[in-house]
């Protein structure tokens, strides 16, 4: 139900943007269980909510990804470059085109690519 995706600079490891997402809200919880009666419209009509992503959790990286790719050429006033990922291709996938035809590449962690390679081995 909550989600994080963060952009890092290679060159500080430092964070340079960070999208968090989540699909649930307490408060509408709460609201969606309440019995149907004037107050508790009215406490739905001042609510403000915290979900901010309808969808499968599968697609949270997707998204999450492809929002900081499109909001950093406004937001920073560049193009990333590299896509570091975890083998999951549906991230990648979201951002390879932002800029422009395949102007985003994809490197992997050598940790999740020895993990795969470790279990196809064994």
């Amino acid at each position: 139900m909550n989600g994080c995706v963060a952009a890092l600079s290679v060159d500080t490891g430092k964070v340079v943007d960070i999208e968090i997402m989540s699909s649930y809200c307490p408060t509408c919880r709460k609201i969606s269980k309440m019995p149907r009666i004037i107050e508790s419209e009215t406490f739905a009509a001042d609510h403000v909510c915290h979900s901010n992503f309808q969808g499968s959790a599968l697609k949270m990286e997707a998204v999450g990804a492809t929002r900081i790719f499109q909001r950093s050429i406004v937001k920073r006033g560049l193009k990333y470059a590299h896509y570091y990922g975890d083998g999951d291709s549906k991230g990648f996938i979201s951002v390879k085109d932002t800029y422009g035809n395949d102007s985003v590449t994809k490197y992997e962690c050598i940790g999740h690519v020895q993990k795969r390679v470790g279990a196809r081995l064994r």
